[in-house]
């Protein structure tokens, strides 16, 4: 039952992250980082190897639930370094319209919250599977 709830929350975020990928964008013609478009590219294309890497998960099949919770933690390690970039942007340039950079962190914040969902359910299932009571 959670890796189903897991399974629908990773779709969910997803592809949400890749239609709404334009509050990224617009954020990021703001800023006066570099690095800030990679990291949004890679947090984008993470949470889709997810997303397909979810879909592999066989019922009784420990490696595709450990993977894709995997998957979702380093994704939501990539959220944070965005993340982090737009809050010292706002910090930092004094003439940055800050009200769609805030949305775009928020946005992230709402994604690497379902992906934290999602991951923990997935171990929580692991843990229960493979713990000393069902042995």
């Amino acid at each position: 039952m959670k890796s189903k709830i897991a399974k629908g929350l990773i779709a969910v975020s997803s592809l949400a992250h890749l239609i709404f990928a334009g509050i990224h964008v617009k954020a990021l013609l703001l800023l006066e980082n570099e690095i800030c478009g990679f990291l949004m590219f890679l947090f984008i294309l993470f949470g889709l190897v997810t997303l397909f890497e979810m879909t592999r998960i066989r019922e009784g099949q420990l490696s595709g639930q450990a993977l894709t919770a995997a998957f979702c933690f380093v994704t939501i390690g990539f959220g944070f370094g965005l993340t982090s970039i737009y809050r010292q942007a706002i910090a930092a340039q004094k003439a940055l319209e800050t009200a769609m950079v805030t949305k775009a962190a928020g946005f992230s914040f709402l994604l690497m919250a379902a992906y934290a969902l999602a991951g923990g359910l997935l171990v929580l299932e692991l843990v229960k599977r493979d713990g000393p009571a069902a042995r």
